[in-house]
């Protein structure tokens, strides 16, 4: 079973701003976005090889829910991200109230996540799930 979020806490990883330098650019992580300063387990990033598309976009929801990046489900950040492609490759703006009519703010378990609203249509039409 996976961790909760509350155990996040015993695990500390601190890097010099060398090693800071080095993983941002190792993981793209855009320098434009300055959402300001805020803990990152990187370790995850490279134990796992896990990958978080950093953009404004998904900042902005993490702001507007008032979350932090760690509390949310891989699951929840995959769909902020899956919504951003969609509406890009349609050449649009991602859109938070366009968002929030598709998918709605939910806890589950220790975590939170983004699930699609109940009788809405999928935004990027026949969606399958894994």
């Amino acid at each position: 079973m996976a961790p909760g979020k509350d155990d996040l806490s015993e695990s500390v990883s601190i890097l010099t701003q060398r090693q800071l330098d080095k993983f941002v650019r190792e993981y793209r992580i855009p320098l434009d976005l300055r959402p300001g300063k805020f803990p990152f387990y990187t370790r995850v990033c490279n134990f796992v090889n896990y990958r978080v598309p950093f953009s404004v976009f998904l900042i902005r929801v993490l702001q507007f829910f008032r979350v932090h990046i760690c509390q949310v489900n891989p699951f929840g950040l995959s769909r902020v991200n899956h919504f951003e492609i969609s509406c890009r490759a349609q050449g649009q703006r991602p859109d938070l109230n366009v968002f929030r009519y598709f998918y709605e703010f939910i806890t589950t378990g220790d975590w939170y996540t983004f699930a699609h609203r109940k009788g809405f249509p999928y935004p990027s039409g026949d969606e399958r799930s894994s």
